[in-house]
């Protein structure tokens, strides 16, 4: 634990079922530029075997969580599970992604932020922005942060990709005042 009590001194990015290295270190890069907390991309070492929900060919995102929640790392780490396959609740259609307040891990689906799962132009660098923004979001739900009325605030419920892209790349004033240290954006 930090010493204010809170995890995350680093952030560890660990590519799940076939994710490729050049877009995890991306946003790898891409989160170290924006967090005082260092990032880096982890081996999955075979990774937590994903749970479908029965009927839908989507994978669940608390079963996922709980796998990654349970696999030892760093004390003072926070595992962002991401994965390449479209995750759901059993409530829900679909999730962009799944943390639980003061938690220890983190799950990311980049499905549904990929532009060509809506049959666009791939879009590397809109992924990766994407795919960073979102692991913010679950981040600060790790921090206790509930989401947050702001529609241009990080903490923003975003139930479509238009949401996602409209919410802003920051944390509202409100927000980033309850952040702890390691989470605070550059």
């Amino acid at each position: 634990m930090a010493a204010d009590g809170s995890r995350g001194q680093e952030v560890h990015l660990l590519p799940l079922d076939g994710l490729q290295h050049p877009l995890a270190e991306k946003i790898a890069a891409r989160l170290s530029r924006r967090l005082s907390a260092g990032c880096r991309v982890v081996d999955s070492g075979g990774g937590p075997r994903p749970a479908r929900l029965p009927e839908r060919d989507q994978l669940d995102a608390d079963a996922l969580l709980a796998a990654l929640e349970a696999r030892p790392t760093a004390e003072d780490a926070v595992l962002v599970g991401l994965t390449t396959l479209d995750i759901a609740l059993p409530i829900f259609t679909f999730v962009f992604g799944r943390a639980r307040r003061g938690a220890r891990a983190v799950l990311v689906s980049v499905a549904r932020l990929d532009p060509g799962f809506y049959g666009l132009p791939s879009d590397p660098d809109l992924l990766a922005r994407r795919a960073t923004n979102e692991i913010l979001h679950e981040l600060g739900h790790v921090a206790s942060l509930p989401h947050c009325p702001d529609a241009s605030c990080l903490m923003s419920f975003a139930g479509s990709v238009e949401k996602v892209d409209v919410r802003g790349p920051a944390f509202c004033d409100g927000c980033r005042d309850r952040l702890p240290a390691w989470l605070r954006l550059r």
